[in-house]
């Protein structure tokens, strides 16, 4: 009678959770060379403020393993064979099925790198750093292989009660929006301000995963959506989301610390006060109002990482869409939406840039007790509001919606999003998440 129970026992041992944790420093080797994508600077790159970073957790139940991963990156797509390449690497080095490796970023613009000018120095320099970021994700996600440990997890959602991330485009009385960029809108005359054209982003989720038994985590992801830029400095840096990280791992010793951002592409963080002239106080100012935006969140998130309620769930299931085989020819836009799901927890890796009520209807209609909602994974598809945010116009539509066929040989800079594009993934989203609760 004893040995059957000793065979369910050990058949039951192997379904067990168990989750590790591992990062890689990706901060670009010869920053001289390089500058950070996005709002351009207009000087030379100076160096690295602070490092740039990658995070993977390491998911197994059975013989079933993902990846969950975060990054300091402002977008992961590089140039070349960039995303499929890296998760060929991830694989190589680790096993996993490369759809299983769920990519994110934050949109920090002082983060992932281009070449400073057309000199070869230059680009040589820029495939030094994407080779590193490549190296990067695979060494964290092998770190957190062989770190894997009996865990188990639980989540739980803050409420920032301070100003963080809010809605950057403001109604006017004519029914057009302006930007704010959080100095507020410049009017036209004649004209009034309404208020915000959407929410403000005051959601944060949080999920925390324990060795079995264990008083404290020893690994925490927040996702919250925003743009996390403060201001375009000319130095490499992992800007609010970087303090945002050092703050919780000082609060959780031993810890490793993920963070990133999703449906905020109508968010801006807030500005705290005036910045300075000159470039020397300039970085004073960077570095007191990233600490300034951490302490509010990280004051919100401490009392709300969980202490109770974990789980070990026994089933890891994924889901898959890449949009490649149904775009036109020659076209250069991509829709990648992975998901795993892991018993009442779900993660799903997506584009970024959709506007915020999106992500808030996706998180209300999900199936999941528990959805984390990663961003900016490489996909290119463009500020995406509802279709009335085109007829409202400012700068995310300042060009239009994209064509429903995009032409051949398309450039990347010329992708936007169509009209339906934010509701058509939404829809998507929620069918493969409910497919997964099924």
């Amino acid at each position: 009678m004893k040995r059957p129970a000793a065979r369910k026992k050990t058949a039951s041992a192997r379904e067990e959770l168990f989750i590790g944790v591992g990062t890689a420093d990706i901060s670009p080797p010869h920053p001289e060379l390089l500058s950070p994508t996005g709002m351009g600077r207009l000087v030379p790159t100076r160096g690295v403020l602070d490092p740039l970073r990658v995070e993977a957790l390491a998911i197994r139940v059975g013989g079933e393993l993902a990846f969950v991963t975060t990054s300091d990156l402002r977008t992961l797509f590089m140039e070349g064979n960039g995303l499929a390449g890296l998760t060929r690497k991830v694989a190589a080095r680790t096993g996993c099925d490369p759809t299983r490796v769920l990519l994110s970023a934050v949109h920090n613009h002082c983060s992932s790198p281009a070449a400073a000018d057309h000199s070869p120095r230059a680009k040589a320099a820029l495939r030094k750093a994407n080779q590193k970021i490549i190296d990067g994700f695979a060494e964290a996600c092998a770190k957190a292989k062989a770190g894997l440990r009996p865990a188990e997890v639980a989540a739980a959602t803050a409420t920032l009660t301070e100003p963080v991330g809010q809605n950057r485009r403001m109604l006017l009385s004519n029914g057009t929006a302006v930007n704010c960029w959080g100095a507020g809108p410049m009017i036209p005359f004649g004209h009034r301000a309404v208020g915000p054209a959407g929410p403000d982003s005051t959601r944060v989720d949080i999920l925390a995963a324990r060795e079995v038994g264990a008083a404290a985590p020893f690994a925490i992801l927040t996702c919250y959506p925003s743009h996390p830029h403060l201001y375009e400095l000319p130095y490499f840096s992992g800007e609010f989301p970087g303090a945002v990280k050092r703050r919780l791992e000082a609060a959780f010793p031993g810890a490793v610390a993920m963070h990133t951002s999703s449906t905020g592409g109508d968010i801006d963080l807030h500005c705290i006060h005036p910045m300075a002239d000159y470039e020397p106080q300039q970085v004073r100012w960077f570095r007191d109002s990233a600490a300034i935006l951490s302490d509010r969140f990280v004051r919100a998130v401490l009392p709300a990482v969980p202490t109770g309620g974990y789980q070990r769930p026994a089933q890891l299931r994924h889901g898959y869409y890449n949009s490649k085989p149904d775009e036109s020819p020659g076209s250069q836009r991509l829709c990648i939406l992975n998901c795993v799901a892991l018993g009442d927890f779900a993660f799903v890796s997506m584009p970024g840039e959709i506007f915020l009520s999106f992500g808030l209807e996706i998180l209300s209609r999900s199936p999941f007790a528990h959805t984390m909602l990663l961003g900016y994974n490489g996909s290119r598809e463009g500020y995406a509001p509802a279709p009335l945010g085109f007829e409202q116009g400012s700068y995310e539509v300042m060009h239009g919606p994209g064509p429903d066929v995009d032409p051949p040989n398309a450039g990347l800079n010329t992708i936007r999003a169509r009209p339906w594009t934010a509701q058509r993934i939404t829809q998507r989203l929620l069918e493969m998440l409910r497919g997964l609760k099924a």
